[in-house]
């Protein structure tokens, strides 16, 4: 155990105080729809006990793989709350230390850590399968961060472990929500790549009559449903970026969790870890009929950007992509797009898109999202209130507005692939998130100027 830093004075009104860890257990009290005396604390062994057994809803969240030896860190703690309180609380602190043996973590002090961890994870939550109740779902908390290479693909072991784990349990996997539940300014996060959000896995008891389904039938429901899904967290739901590709694994988990097993033809099980790439590469073909649903001259745009980046390319090349996709290079709208000369062609970075500059002929989703993203991303930029007032002048796009916010997310996951550029990666993922908030904006000023506001 190493000392990160100092805690606070228990006695002052800092963060992490006493009377602040107070005020905030009482602010939930005072909200809280349900009545808080009827309710009940005990301490007991998860994997061989549930206390609750009138249909409850369950929320836990498990211990994380090897992460965190719980026991040895709360051995520091109990020693001294021992002298304090055994006279009070005999049976909890009737032991010299913490139980240590019976801690479900994959530790290396373990003979076979990782089975025993799947064994008493599972027994776990087949408990938590035969009590929670069939009208409400259960809600599991994730927030690890490991990963391990494969090739086709990365997976994440711990990940791989839980999901497999509820399936196996008897549990309809119904959704994959990331939450921002991590303080940013905690000890471990400061100048460390710590995790910001955890996964919430709602879950529903599957039915004791599931049937089996062939590897066929679940890629074919999977091709048909997820795409439907991911509409729905896009344009309706307007998920930012980041989140959306673990969101997704939640509708399609549950395309494959609803059956009882997936099999090939052979009779073998198809795991969780060859479902999940399967659902990664239906969300890749997703994004690749998004991307196909630009107008012309932004389909240029992203591809130039996907092969060249912001560097300079060949002319010969520019021209062969802008004949395939019917623009032209020194015509509108694409010579508003990009720079040439001396047989080379390069791509206009968003800062070069500034207020004062001259509007292309014909509004692209390109320029339009370039436009928006400056202010954003620049320090002069006005954010919402200019992207509304470029949202204003793009009546005549094809596909409509909203394809900025199309193009915004396919930006975004190629700035923000294996970190290629971060801080690009935050400018459309800020797009994104803001995007109803700007088209509030342009309806507003749209209505007061034909009121004559």
């Amino acid at each position: 155990m190493v000392w990160w830093f100092a805690e606070a004075n228990p006695f002052a009104s800092s963060t992490g105080s006493w009377v602040g860890q107070i005020e905030w257990a009482a602010k939930f009290v005072e909200r809280s729809p349900f009545d808080m005396n009827k309710s009940k604390a005990h301490q007991a062994d998860a994997s061989t006990t549930v206390l609750a057994d009138r249909g409850p809803v369950i929320v836990t969240d498990p211990p994380y793989y090897d992460n965190i030896s719980y026991a040895e860190l709360s051995d520091f703690f109990y020693v001294w709350l021992r002298l304090l309180l055994r006279d009070i609380y005999p049976d909890l602190f009737a032991g010299i230390l913490v139980p240590i043996q019976e801690e479900m973590i994959a530790a290396p002090r373990f003979e076979n850590p990782k089975e025993r961890f799947e064994d008493l994870m599972g027994n776990t939550l087949k408990l938590i399968r035969e009590r929670c109740s069939p009208e409400f779902p259960s809600s599991i908390f994730y927030a690890y961060k490991q990963q391990e290479e494969r090739s086709g693909g990365k997976t994440s072991t711990g990940w791989e472990t839980m999901l497999t784990a509820l399936v196996n349990a008897g549990f309809r996997i119904i959704g994959t929500w990331p939450m921002r539940t991590e303080f940013s300014g905690r000890s471990n996060a400061l100048s460390a790549n710590t995790l910001a959000s955890s996964v919430i896995l709602v879950c529903r008891p599957r039915a004791e009559d599931a049937p089996v389904a062939t590897r066929r039938r679940f890629l074919n429901e999977l091709e048909r449903e997820l795409p439907a899904a991911l509409d729905h967290l896009t344009r309706e739901g307007h998920i930012a970026p980041v989140d959306r590709a673990q969101a997704a694994i939640g509708p399609g988990m549950q395309v494959y969790s609803r059956y009882s097993r997936v099999e090939t033809i052979s009779g073998e099980p198809v795991p969780v870890r060859d479902a999940l790439m399967e659902i990664n590469r239906v969300i890749a073909e997703y994004d690749r009929r998004e991307q196909g649903e630009l107008d012309a001259a932004s389909q240029f745009c992203v591809e130039w950007l996907q092969e060249y980046g912001y560097a300079q390319g060949e002319y010969g090349r520019a021209e062969v992509l802008a004949q395939a996709k019917n623009v032209a290079i020194e015509a509108a709208p694409l010579d508003g797009l990009l720079s040439s000369g001396g047989g080379r062609v390069k791509l206009l970075h968003k800062d070069e898109f500034t207020p004062d500059r001259r509007l292309s002929g014909g509004m692209t989703a390109w320029e339009g999202c370039m436009r928006m993203a400056w202010h954003f991303g620049d320090e002069f930029g006005e954010g919402i209130d200019g992207a509304a007032e470029v949202a204003g002048k793009m009546s005549g796009l094809d596909g409509g507005v909203d394809s900025v916010e199309r193009l915004a997310r396919i930006l975004y996951a190629y700035f923000n692939d294996d970190g290629k550029d971060s801080a690009n990666a935050v400018v459309f993922n800020t797009l994104v998130t803001s995007w109803q908030d700007i088209l509030i904006r342009r309806d507003t000023t749209q209505r007061q100027l034909a009121l004559g506001d």
